[in-house]
């Protein structure tokens, strides 16, 4: 198993990536620890993983509770190999309609990254791997989500920082960049049947692959970058994003003209 004997531990891990995360690396023999700001759906979360996985109630913006969450992730074996910093949100952000407070609360996402590495980082064992969450917003520029977009863009650029901070100690820090994901992200979960297949096809029709990504395809990105098949890899960006920013040309929404 790829993950064998390795500590993990993701944030925000009661849904879509993080738990679709948490069940691959589960699967390859990880020990893993996710945390989630409501309890109940921690709870059922963890129902869906069934074995080798704890859960800690903790927002990302708590450093308190997100320390307690590292103490008891490091408790299980005396360390953590694995981080994978994915807790974050979506602020609309369109010019001219957006508050000062809204924008902090974007912006934070950053903040609650860099936290994370940090709270980490007294429990982390040398040859550790960091990932982080990105998105092919930070390079697509689109209206209403500057303040995301450049969030994202600046977790890139600290995972850069914190790659040359850590490589002495072997810790590699990357990031994985989804395009559209198939998860309750999107709110097409309350959608019916019709309109949630509308949606999912005009997401899905900006990328060639003429499909939204899903979950366990975004995971099995993160299971190479925690995996020691990676091991030469540090301060790269994976895109999962069925090529929606490498060929956009490809697209069906290009070739028709849209």
């Amino acid at each position: 198993m790829r993950l064998n004997a390795k500590t993990a531990i993701i944030t925000g891990g009661t849904s879509g990536i993080g738990l679709a995360t948490a069940q691959a690396f589960v699967r390859h023999g990880a020990d893993v620890t996710i945390t989630g700001r409501e309890p109940r759906r921690l709870e059922v979360a963890l129902a869906r993983i069934e074995h080798n996985c704890t859960g800690v109630v903790a927002d990302a913006g708590d450093d308190e509770a997100m320390e307690a969450a590292m103490r008891s992730a490091a408790a299980r074996s005396g360390g953590i190999d694995i981080v994978f910093a994915n807790a974050g949100h979506y602020v609309h952000s369109a010019l001219g309609h957006t508050t000062r407070k809204d924008l902090e609360n974007q912006l934070g996402v950053v903040a609650n990254i860099f936290m994370t590495v940090q709270l980490a980082l007294p429990h982390l064992r040398d040859g550790a791997s960091i990932i982080l969450m990105g998105s092919v917003y930070a390079s697509m520029g689109p209206p209403g989500a500057g303040a995301y977009a450049a969030s994202k863009a600046a977790s890139a650029a600290l995972a850069r920082s914190l790659a040359s901070e850590l490589s002495p100690r072997r810790i590699r820090v990357n990031v994985v960049v989804p395009g559209a994901v198939d998860t309750p992200s999107w709110g097409m979960d309350a959608m019916e049947t019709s309109a949630r297949d509308g949606q999912k096809k005009r997401l899905g029709e900006r990328a060639p692959l003429n499909r939204m990504t899903t979950a366990d395809e975004v995971a099995n990105a993160v299971v190479f970058l925690a995996s020691d098949e990676s091991s030469g890899v540090q301060a790269a960006e994976i895109v999962i994003d069925g090529g929606t920013t490498g060929a956009p040309a490809g697209s069906p929404r290009f070739i028709r003209g849209e």
